[in-house]
């Protein structure tokens, strides 16, 4: 039973209270990333068990937005983080992706195909899907089949059984472009013609090159504006018969069923939705393990008004379980989808906002990948305020209030900072450079109320853009302390913990024990009506069935909501059970 709750430092008696049930979890969140592409998680029953679906909903691309693919450290070979591309980015454009195509895990290069700005870099593989972005903003997914050849001056064509990547044959030829690396991958009985003069590699194109010498082996380098064509075992002997130095060469990176209007590609698989139909037995080259069990899955999807849909769904944990291949393409239709091709998937699975992660990769930490797929804005863009809800009362917490914009081309741009009543309270107009602008408030005599910070900006291409963020201004709580930071507790006699708080209007004031979880310990009161003051509550050790708790790590919090909002504070302390 709860005592009366006196004032002015004195102490709140909550050795005994009734203990009230934790507040009901929301089903999902939501959140505006950049203007028009917004951010779902929610937890659904996928099958008889739970699911934790992340989802990016973006507009159709073209103007200030993009969906471009994109490779690590800007090379077929090796692998990086999907956090890192993105932040190799992040001067040029505003980003959210997830990970994009199988890959090799020794050499990291991707499984299909890569194009950009109409440039091949990855041939596709035809047992797989490939995706391809249409300049109209429309996706295409089909199987697009490699047939690549090179003829020497005054010679028949040949087949060029690889494009940068090594063979897996026994014999043949490859082609490595700088797009590769540096340096061809070392392989056994090879011998390499070093060409000059390369040119951008488009699809069914005929370049042209020139043979600057032959040697044998291979990890040679790979001349800039050039490239190596690696030939292994019984075709070393054609090799070193035509390859003379001088000697011209053209070849052909040749893709059967490419798309017109496409620029774009990347490769992934299976298909998921065409037409706005589940796609269960695409056929493709897929194993067992992949497509049947329940494993974290990634998709990308198109949406009948043309707008994006990227997909990560958890998995491999008792809180996710993640999808099987066919629960994917149902979950991609429900969401809308018309067009729809499933990513790598398992521990691959990964969805990333401007170098944050959103979801929670199945191997505890992010893993190195290929390639990965970003929705991309360059307008104008303002970051979510540290503090949503923001008290400069100068009890050290939430007492200072960072904003960003951020323009990512040359604009003439305009920011405001609006009172609650809608006045300006600060103004900034200019002409600027690519960068980062931040804004400092810490004024304890600001306004209480809902701010509002407006970043807009129109670039030299006469683009308009505008974002907003809220946040509100609430000094109703402050000043938490506790008595201890370590909290001594007897076996059967607990111990004493003192919570301390004041109030600067009138609220409703929950304190609560938890553990860092979240999971409730004990409710210590819950009063309404209390009005301005200074207040204490004293916690004795023990949980809400009256026993002693054990060592660890928990966490006091004051909660007071009032007609200017909820607003929170909370610290964490240490529990030493002795004997």
């Amino acid at each position: 039973m709860a005592t009366g709750v006196l004032r002015k430092a004195v102490l709140l008696n909550a050795l005994a209270v009734l203990v009230l049930p934790p507040a009901a979890s929301t089903a999902g969140t939501s959140e505006e990333l950049m203007p028009g592409i917004r951010y779902i998680r929610e937890k659904r029953t996928v099958g008889g068990a739970p699911v934790a679906f992340h989802l990016v909903f973006g507009p159709k691309p073209g103007g200030l937005y993009g969906l471009r693919p994109v490779l690590s450290n800007e090379l077929v070979s090796g692998r990086e983080t999907l956090t890192s591309m993105q932040r190799r980015l992040l001067r040029r454009t505003n980003l959210v992706g997830v990970n994009g195509d199988l890959f090799n895990w020794t050499t990291g290069h991707p499984s299909g195909i890569f194009v950009e700005r109409s440039v091949v870099e990855s041939r596709p593989l035809y047992g797989r899907s490939s995706l391809g972005i249409g300049l109209d903003g429309l996706l295409r997914v089909a199987r697009i089949r490699y047939a690549g050849t090179f003829q020497f001056d005054g010679n028949t064509v040949r087949g060029l059984k690889e494009f940068n990547r090594p063979l897996t044959s026994r014999w043949g030829f490859t082609l490595f472009t700088r797009a590769w690396g540096s340096h061809t991958p070392r392989r056994s009985y090879t011998t390499e013609a070093i060409l000059s003069g390369v040119g951008r590699t488009f699809p069914n194109l005929d370049r042209h090159a020139f043979v600057l010498k032959v040697v044998r082996g291979s990890g040679h380098a790979i001349p800039p504006g050039g490239a190596v064509l690696q030939a292994r075992r019984r075709s070393q002997t054609t090799l070193r018969a035509l390859a003379v130095p001088g000697v011209g060469l053209t070849y052909r990176i040749g893709l059967m069923s490419w798309w017109d209007g496409v620029k774009t590609a990347i490769g992934g698989g299976p298909v998921l939705v065409r037409g706005g139909v589940a796609v269960y037995r695409a056929d493709e080259w897929f194993s067992s393990y992949q497509l049947g069990p329940r494993h974290p899955r990634t998709a990308v999807g198109q949406l009948a008004d043309g707008r994006i849909l990227l997909l990560a769904a958890d998995g491999r944990s008792s809180v996710s379980r993640g999808l099987t291949n066919t629960q994917l393409a149902n979950q991609m239709v429900h969401y809308g989808a018309v067009e729809a091709m499933a990513f790598d998937a398992g521990g691959s699975t990964e969805m990333a906002f401007n170098g944050r992660v959103l979801n929670k990769p199945s191997d505890g930490q992010e893993r190195p990948l290929a390639d990965s797929l970003q929705l991309t804005y360059i307008g104008a863009y303002a970051r979510r305020p540290r503090w949503s809800t923001f008290s400069p009362n100068g009890d050290g917490y939430a007492d200072s209030q960072r904003l960003y914009a951020k323009f990512v081309r040359r604009s003439t741009v305009n920011i405001r900072l609006l009172r609650p009543n809608g006045n300006v309270w600060w103004e900034y107009n200019a002409v600027r450079s690519p960068g980062v602008l931040t804004r400092d408030i810490s004024n304890p005599r600001l306004p209480e109320g809902s701010w509002r910070w407006i970043v807009s900006g129109v670039d030299r291409q006469g683009r308009s853009s505008r974002m907003e963020r809220q946040f509100r201004v609430n000094k109703t709580l402050g000043f938490l302390t506790l008595s201890k930071s370590v909290m001594r507790v007897r076996r059967g006699v607990g111990g004493h913990l003192r919570v301390g708080f004041q109030l600067a209007h009138i609220a409703d004031v929950k304190v609560t024990i938890s553990k860092p979880n979240g999971r409730l310990v004990r409710t210590l009161t819950s009063m309404t009506g209390l009005g301005p003051g200074g207040y204490a509550v004293i916690w004795n050790g023990r949980n809400g069935a009256g026993t002693v708790v054990r060592s660890g790590t928990f966490v006091a919090t004051v909660r007071a909501i009032n007609s200017l909002g909820r607003v929170a504070l909370a610290k964490r302390f240490a529990v030493r059970r002795v004997s």
